[in-house]
């Protein structure tokens, strides 16, 4: 009987996902990490959890107008910006003999709400990269620069509880409800409840008697505020009113270097 090698499999097809200019490797077994968000037209794919997170940073947060993963390449050689596969494909034959560095690819680029825009590096921490890799990322960053998309550095935690990783993924989630969840009761109940001054959450659910998964959706939806770049969403985490404010949702500059 003949013996096969066992076969871990590839990634789905991703006809329908972005990955940007350039293609998200196989995981061969290993998880993917996909998301869907408005703002990047749809699903997308990234290549790790840092990236994962984010993704969740930029849907929830109001300065963000789109961002897509991988956007460009920078051609370190000819210090231009790439933007297709075709393109990468020519400079990679034209610098197929140069040493060292020849490209480095942006995680995202964003475009924010008041026409600007951003070129970001993501790493995990205790995984920022060696010498080689930071002088790569300071070869880039006059290029992405001179074309409008100043290089912005993020440190994800590596602490899965960290405030920041563990509110983003629930009020990206409520993002979805706040249409549905919303009602002008509640609103007017929660309103009534939060005018004296701040309130517990724990203290705001029993008063109401409301699941403290409402939580994130006020606060998504601008009704409540917080303190979430510090503060992880639990029973005495402290609440008061928005009045449609969405500072709160800034929260990347918590995990800026």
């Amino acid at each position: 009987m003949s013996r096969t090698s066992p076969s871990y499999g590839r990634r789905g097809r991703l006809n329908e996902a972005t990955s940007g200019i350039r293609c998200t490797s196989p995981t061969y077994g290993k998880a993917k990490y996909g998301s869907y968000c408005e703002k990047a037209e749809g699903h997308v794919i990234v290549e790790s959890d840092a990236e994962r997170v984010v993704t969740q940073l930029l849907s929830i947060d109001p300065r963000v107008r789109a961002f897509r993963p991988q956007p460009f390449c920078v051609d370190l050689i000819d210090q231009r910006l790439l933007f297709t596969p075709e393109a990468m494909r020519e400079a990679r034959r034209k610098h197929s003999d140069a040493p060292g560095p020849r490209f480095y690819t942006a995680d995202f680029s964003v475009d924010w709400q008041d026409g600007l825009h951003h070129a970001v590096e993501v790493k995990a921490e205790r995984f920022e990269g060696d010498d080689a890799y930071r002088n790569k990322i300071e070869r880039a960053r006059p290029v992405l620069a001179a074309n409008s998309y100043p290089l912005r550095s993020i440190i994800i935690p590596a602490n899965t509880a960290h405030p920041i990783r563990m509110n983003a993924r629930l009020l990206k989630q409520a993002t979805h409800h706040v249409r549905t969840w919303l009602t002008g009761d509640l609103v007017e109940r929660v309103t009534r409840r939060c005018q004296d001054g701040p309130v517990a959450l724990g203290a705001l659910c029993s008063d109401l008697a409301i699941s403290p998964a409402v939580i994130p959706v006020l606060l998504a939806g601008g009704v409540l505020a917080g303190d979430l770049a510090n503060h992880p969403l639990c029973g005495t985490f402290e609440l008061s009113l928005a009045y449609g404010d969405l500072d709160h949702l800034c929260l990347l500059e918590g995990v800026e270097k």
